[in-house]
């Protein structure tokens, strides 16, 4: 990509590149090895993408071709060997830990395969879990009547508002996946990062947490970028990125 122009953040010394027309997030040369015993190997091998704001990116390739793991660099919740991840105009794969976690609470949320629901609370206190811990206790108490009016919005969009009170075991996969799809949404992120969301579900489920993602990504103006192995999911989303030994095909 040409035109690009390196500055430095006076604030937090963050180097930054000009963004990209249109793209909310974006990498260049992002490469990423892990070792094994005493041999390095790789994962990523120089990806170069841009995730347009607004837009529904799908991420696909075989097991093993590095999908999973662009996705953790992409959410900060891993660092590159080399390269960079930018994100509204501002490099974050450097950033302090802090300052990464206050990023993924605030602009960020995630889902994965794996629903990581809490056992003991009902589908609603799940759904409010990040608020408690953004915020701290009192914080909480305070804004809680907000957050609580903002959470049952949200299990209503996903089609669990009659399901408020019960708890992740009364729940189907399905049902699951809804209600962590609403978590992720609780504090109004700019973009969705999910990491094989219905890689645990039957076909119909599937289709359903598909439909639920476009219809709150038109509701809520939201970017998504969703990693999956299913091609016939995949070009249900505007832009496919297609991974192949680490390098975008």
């Amino acid at each position: 990509m040409s035109n690009f122009e390196s500055k430095i953040d006076a604030e937090d010394s963050v180097a930054t590149l000009q963004r990209p027309d249109k793209a909310l997030m974006w990498t260049r040369g992002l490469e990423k090895s892990y070792r094994k015993g005493s041999l390095a190997v790789p994962v990523l091998n120089g990806v170069d993408l841009e995730i347009e704001a607004g837009s529904f990116t799908a991420i696909i390739g075989q097991s093993g071709s590095g999908k999973s793991t662009l996705l953790h660099l992409l959410a900060t919740l891993d660092a590159p060997c080399a390269g960079e991840v930018h994100f509204n105009n501002r490099r974050i794969d450097n950033l302090p830990a802090k300052q990464r976690e206050k990023l993924r609470n605030e602009q960020f949320g995630l889902i994965f395969q794996f629903y990581h629901l809490l056992p003991e609370l009902s589908t609603l206190e799940n759904v409010l879990v990040p608020k408690m811990v953004q915020d701290g206790f009192f914080s909480y108490l305070k804004n809680k009547s907000n957050y609580l009016k903002r959470a049952t919005e949200l299990l209503e969009m996903v089609g669990m508002g009659h399901r408020t009170t019960h708890k992740p075991a009364e729940l189907s996969g399905g049902e699951m996946q809804r209600t962590a799809i609403a978590r992720a949404l609780i504090s109004d992120p700019s973009i969705l990062l999910a990491d094989e969301p219905t890689g645990n579900l039957d076909e119909e489920n599937g289709d359903e947490v598909m439909e639920t993602l476009d219809r709150l990504r038109q509701k809520e103006n939201l970017t998504v970028v969703m990693v999956t192995h299913d091609n016939a999911l995949a070009q249900r989303a505007d832009a496919v990125i297609r991974l192949i030994s680490g390098k975008v095909a």
